[in-house]
């Protein structure tokens, strides 16, 4: 059986997985079971990258730097590289220098002036590194100036003329968007939208919808867009999965050329776990089963991931907010939750001899 713990944020410590994984095999000592963790792309992504690369005998080095936040001053970061050489991926994590936490109340209820500059800083110094891969996890930011500030710091001019020439410059590395959300930059559903659900006036968001959209224009006259075989019509950037992710840094990083997919998905593959769920009882561990894990995050992609292989999927959490219907909806067999004073190793054992009970002798 393979455990995947859900290490998204700071909601559930380092070593859950072990803690996890010991409680099954106490309960179920004939069980084969490993333990993996995976990170929705936010704040703390590189961090968990990096701690599983080195659990795994993998060379791993974290090089800080300072870098400004989305109001200047100076704050620190870090880039994590996991292999060698050419070969290796950096792994940044844009909380680090954009999230909201390092802003106070009154500025993310209107963010104007609020910049994603740092971003480029911490870009530029992964590729300084000689890496040949740079991935970059994006969740909820202070910033929302659609990227600018990011294209600026990397040399594409106060009014974007030279940005051919810069994602021309880094054509060269594969740049890896690995996002917390797949809303759009414009839209109903976009970047600016979506502040409302954090309290922000309504009109201040129909003001940066403005203004993004202004910025698309800039930017499809510059780079027109490529048009679809099929309808003819064009593909614009700005309507892109993920392009809204961390305030329009998702939008920057693919014009550079960035491919985008969730965190989770992209964990999948670069930890190895997908290839470890065929045949296997898939285990996901959360902290709040509950809308928001079953519609987002690493519960839902590692689930249709288990599900595509014929693999059986139950959910262990904290807290269990949603019933069995919305689960079956990812192929979710079973959800359970703390009994008051368990803890996860000892629900873990108790889920265990359910569904690794020992064969008959």
């Amino acid at each position: 059986m393979v455990v995947v713990v859900d290490r998204s944020g700071d909601r559930l410590p380092p070593g859950t997985e072990e803690v996890v994984a010991r409680g099954w095999r106490r309960a179920a000592p004939h069980a084969q079971v490993e333990a993996h963790p995976l990170h929705d792309g936010g704040a703390g992504f590189a961090a968990v990258v990096g701690e599983r690369a080195a659990s795994t005998g993998v060379p791993t080095a974290t090089h800080p730097v300072l870098v400004p936040d989305p109001a200047g001053r100076e704050v620190p970061a870090a880039v994590t590289v996991v292999g060698e050489g050419e070969g290796a991926t950096a792994y940044l994590d844009t909380a680090q220098v954009v999230g909201r936490h390092l802003v106070d109340a009154a500025r993310l209820a209107d963010p104007v002036g609020l910049t994603s500059a740092g971003v480029g800083v911490l870009l530029r110094r992964a590729r300084d590194l000689g890496v040949g891969r740079v991935v970059v996890g994006a969740g909820p930011a202070a910033a929302h100036d659609g990227g600018r500030g990011l294209l600026v710091e990397l040399g594409a001019g106060a009014d974007l003329e030279h940005l051919a020439a810069v994602r021309e410059r880094w054509s060269d590395v594969a740049l890896v968007l690995a996002t917390t959300t797949e809303a759009s930059l414009l839209g109903f559903h976009g970047a600016s939208a979506s502040l409302g659900e954090l309290g922000v006036a309504p009109a201040v968001t129909q003001r940066l919808e403005t203004e993004l959209g202004m910025l698309t224009d800039r930017v499809n006259a510059l780079l027109p867009p490529p048009r679809d075989l099929l309808t003819g019509l064009p593909r614009r950037p700005e309507r892109s999965p993920g392009s809204g992710v961390a305030g329009g840094i998702g939008y920057a990083l693919q014009l550079l050329g960035a491919r985008t997919d969730t965190g989770p998905r992209l964990l999948l593959d670069d930890l190895g776990v997908g290839g470890r769920l065929a045949g296997a009882l898939v285990v996901l561990v959360t902290e709040t089963y509950d809308w928001t894990t079953v519609h987002a995050g690493v519960v839902p992609d590692t689930a249709r991931a288990a599900s595509e292989v014929a693999a059986p999927t139950v959910v262990l959490a904290r807290q269990v907010a949603v019933g069995r219907r919305e689960g079956m909806s990812l192929g979710v067999s079973g959800s359970y939750g703390l009994r008051a004073g368990e803890d996860l190793g000892e629900l873990a054992g108790r889920v265990a001899r359910t569904w690794t009970p020992p064969g008959p002798r």
